[in-house]
C-alpha cells in the first residue's frame, strides 16, 4: 500500500500523483493562510502561523521531498529540482489567487518565497545531489 510519504519521495513511476499531491499541499497552505487572516486578522498566534506557513512549512516540505527523491533516485536529481521549481510556480499562483479573497493582502510574497528557495529548499537538494 502506497502512503503519502511514498509520494513525497517523488517516485518516477508515480511522478504525476506526487506532483499533484505536493501542489495540493501548496495550495492548501496558501488558502489556510488567507482563511486564518480573514477569520482572526489581529491575532498574534494566527500571524505567526501564517508566517510559518509561508516561510517555513512549505519550503521545508519541498526540501524534504527533494532530498528524499534524490536519495532514492540520484540520477534524477536535476529533473527533481526542476519539478520543485515548478511547484514554486504553483505556490506563487496559489498565493496570487488569494488576492481574489482579500485584495488588501500581499498575495504571494516573493521575498518569503525567495528566502525559502535560496536558503531552505535548494541547498539541501544541491548537497544531496553532490553526496548521492
Amino acid at each position: 500500500m502506497e502512503t503519502l510519504f511514498d509520494l513525497i519521495r517523488l517516485p518516477p513511476e508515480r511522478i504525476a500523483a506526487a506532483l499533484v499531491f505536493l501542489a495540493g499541499f501548496m495550495v492548501a497552505c496558501e488558502y489556510l493562510r488567507i482563511t486564518l487572516s480573514v477569520v482572526a486578522p489581529r491575532s498574534v498566534p494566527v500571524h505567526v502561523l501564517c508566517a510559518l506557513l509561508t516561510v517555513v512549512i512549505q519550503p521545508v516540505v519541498l526540501a524534504a521531498s527533494l532530498v528524499l527523491g534524490i536519495a532514492d533516485h540520484p540520477q534524477r536529481a536535476l529533473i527533481n529540482m526542476l519539478y520543485i521549481a515548478l511547484l514554486y510556480m504553483v505556490w506563487y499562483l496559489a498565493g496570487q489567487s488569494t488576492l481574489l479573497v482579500r485584495p488588501d493582502t500581499q498575495g504571494a510574497d516573493l521575498g518569503f518565497m525567495a528566502v525559502g528557495a535560496l536558503f531552505i529548499t535548494f541547498p539541501p537538494g544541491l548537497v544531496a545531489a553532490l553526496v548521492y
